[in-house]
């Protein structure tokens, strides 16, 4: 929380009254029995930004006492911070333990002698009060799995255990804990856009960045937590099509049913298959349609306007542009070390033998759906 820090110059704070204040005080005379009286109606309009070094955290319920924490304390009615920190103390607990947990599970919190246990709501957090600050022994189920973890309480008030290991950075983080992260919608909060991992295709080591946060929808329903897309292309350069044709779209064509979804799968590591999620994604039905389907992807090529932010080749409906594009980051991608055209999901939107790609200058274009370039695919956590 921040204080506020007013600049000293008088001006930190504006004050309103009513409309018709001049027909109700007429003259300084009325003005001034008003005031002594105590009945001169005047409302805080708020802060002047302008006369403050740096403006406070404002004081609302949402971060002094919520609905769900005074329900954990088991405290109703109209509870104040004072209530809280009271229940607390008949508790005996210095700090309010979450613990992340399937729904319905137990929870089991020791130390010592010492055992409490809760039970999992419908949020995925099972709510524990120890008597004690210090190493407490957590055992609780995530994802069906039962794990006994260590966990530190060192502060006093609300701490939460997570069911994931956060590495330095992205790159040192694993895989399954990035996905449980993502699943919580807590990704924004260890990571952003532009952040690099790297993996294997074929025994090959790539880089991967997140090039966007809640973008992509699931096919199961929600937002996708985290988008990545490779650096630079695959080694290997691959056809949209074998012969000289886009109608068969995204949805039907060759690089979408072969090439990614069997041959460049197949060479994923576990570790990575394991957590990406299938997303909805749009493209043009091809042979100049502006009928847009939906693909059901794992693996998945980048439309033109997720690129560009705009249609130049294709046809309109494709998604829409990614953060890390949006901010104006380069479009060139490297293949074996150079500069490299590479294929779009989006059919050429005016003929029917091609598809979108990005050039080697990394501007829009298109080329025959038989011509091989570079790929550089994208998927989700």
């Amino acid at each position: 929380m921040k204080d506020l820090v007013p600049k000293g110059t008088g001006n930190s704070r504006f004050l309103r009254s009513v409309s018709n204040f001049l027909s109700l005080y007429p003259n300084y005379e009325a003005f001034v029995a008003a005031l002594v009286a105590g009945t001169l109606p005047v409302d805080f309009a708020g802060i002047n930004t302008n006369g403050v070094t740096q403006v406070g955290t404002a004081l609302t319920k949402a971060n002094l006492l919520t609905d769900a924490t005074a329900t954990a304390l088991g405290l109703s009615g109209d509870p104040t911070v004072n209530d809280a920190l009271y229940a607390l103390s008949q508790m005996g607990s210095p700090a309010e333990c979450h613990v992340y947990a399937d729904s319905g599970t137990t929870v089991t919190m020791t130390k010592g002698s010492k055992t409490l246990t809760a039970v999992a709501g419908s949020n995925k957090q099972a709510v524990l009060y120890p008597s004690e600050l210090g190493s407490w022994n957590v055992k609780r189920t995530w994802k069906g799995s039962t794990k006994t973890v260590s966990f530190t309480v060192e502060v006093i008030g609300i701490v939460y255990c997570y069911p994931f290991t956060v590495g330095r950075d992205l790159e040192s983080t694993s895989w399954a804990d990035i996905s449980t992260i993502s699943e919580l919608g807590m990704a924004q909060k260890y990571f952003q856009v532009g952040d690099t991992k790297t993996i294997k295709v074929n025994g090959v080591n790539y880089q991967v960045r997140i090039i966007g946060f809640n973008h992509d929808n699931l096919t199961s329903g929600g937002k996708a937590g985290i988008t990545f897309q490779m650096v630079d292309c695959l080694t290997t350069t691959y056809n949209m099509e074998s012969s000289s044709t886009n109608a068969n779209g995204w949805l039907n064509c060759a690089m979408r049913k072969t090439h990614l979804r069997t041959t460049i799968w197949g060479q994923l590591e576990s570790s990575l298959k394991s957590v990406i999620k299938t997303v909805n994604k749009l493209a043009s039905a091809g042979n100049q349609s502006a009928t847009i389907q939906t693909a059901q992807d794992t693996l998945f090529l980048l439309s033109e306007v997720e690129i560009f932010g705009k249609v130049t080749y294709s046809k309109a409906g494709e998604g829409t542009q990614y953060a890390y594009y949006a901010a104006g980051n380069s479009t060139i991608k490297k293949l074996n070390g150079s500069a490299s055209s590479w294929w779009e999901r989006s059919p050429s939107g005016s003929g029917t033998t091609g598809f979108c790609r990005v050039g080697s200058d990394g501007t829009a274009n298109g080329n025959d759906a038989t011509t091989t370039y570079g790929v550089a695919f994208g998927f989700c956590v």
